[in-house]
């Protein structure tokens, strides 16, 4: 297992409205007397980096302290963060600090006011406006853009030109890569089906990633946002202390708040880590797809279709039925 994801809490000031973890009930927070029990248990277990998820981490009172702890402790931080938070200087400095050696994703869906103001609360022309000054604050303080990702959830109103702008604004203004997640209908997401794309502009949105952000590479990562390999060996501890294999999977496997992570995942290691996969059963077409070698479909929306999490990833275009 490379890193531990910890959903630290659910507060942000982003305001999506198709949020996984948020639920309308308020902001909660892991304790840190939990958080710095990860920290540890990650540490025993030779974990070499930790994600910091939200909500928006750096929302959080004690976000500088807890991840100065954890890099004092040898684990590599990787924030993604809203964005917003750093358009004030000190808290991007001390951002930059803490994740020396990770990356640090930010979070803008699209650069029209208009279609951001219908998936987010708030001003959409100020938020914008705080991201890309927080994306500009960390280049100036010495951030380099290949550790620096923009975080889009795909949804059918960026679909075409609206995703390709701001996929291409990134990566050719800032120097950045665009990590694309698929909606999936889980949180406050639920209350919005009509925004879950059709296979023809998941395929398009796709390729435009692979064009900008995978130009390098003969194989794509499909409808995912990592390689199965990140995918395979990743963890999340949620804001209540479920222990899940993603953070977008709301399926815990035990809890810290009463049993010591490492085993929890010495318990329910094929569940969190998808040994079956790692294995080489993968489901479907997966298994003789040519970009099998860093993909396995995204996991998370073959739980939310089917219930399995070793299941089709319904979202991909390549395992759809009707192309067999």
């Amino acid at each position: 297992m490379y890193s531990v994801q910890i959903e630290s809490n659910t507060d942000c000031p982003q305001g999506c409205r198709y949020c996984y973890a948020a639920t309308g009930d308020g902001g909660k927070e892991l304790p840190r007397s939990a958080v710095l029990r990860v920290i540890e248990s990650a540490v025993r277990m030779g974990v070499r980096a930790v994600d910091w998820l939200g909500g928006d981490p750096l929302i959080r009172r004690d976000w500088y302290e807890i991840m100065k702890y954890a890099a004092g402790r040898g684990l590599t931080n990787n924030i993604w963060s809203s964005g917003m938070p750093l358009q004030i200087r000190a808290h991007a400095k001390r951002a930059v600090e803490v994740s020396e050696g990770g990356f640090i994703a930010v979070h803008l869906d699209s650069l029209n006011p208009e279609i951001y103001g219908r998936m987010h609360t708030g001003d959409p022309e100020r938020q914008i406006e705080a991201v890309l000054k927080g994306v500009d604050n960390l280049l100036h303080l010495g951030k380099r853009p290949e550790h620096l990702i923009n975080c889009v959830t795909f949804t059918k109103p960026l679909a075409g030109e609206d995703l390709e702008e701001t996929i291409r604004y990134f990566a050719e203004e800032k120097g950045m890569r665009t990590c694309l997640t698929q909606l999936c209908m889980v949180g406050l997401a639920e209350k919005h089906p009509e925004w879950v794309p059709g296979a023809g502009e998941i395929k398009e949105a796709c390729e435009t990633r692979d064009r900008y952000s995978l130009k390098d590479s003969g194989l794509s990562i499909s409808t995912m946002d990592v390689t199965k390999f990140y995918c395979g060996g990743t963890i999340c501890v949620t804001v209540d202390g479920d222990v899940t294999p993603c953070s977008v999977i709301r399926k815990g496997f035990g809890n810290i708040h009463a049993s010591l992570l490492e085993e929890i995942v010495d318990r329910h290691r094929d569940e969190l880590l998808f040994m079956p996969l790692r294995n080489g059963n993968a489901p479907g077409y997966c298994s003789r797809c040519e970009n099998n070698p860093i993909c396995w479909g995204c996991r998370a929306t073959a739980y939310y279709a089917h219930g399995d999490l070793l299941g089709e990833d319904p979202t991909c275009w390549r395992n759809s039925r009707h192309d067999r």
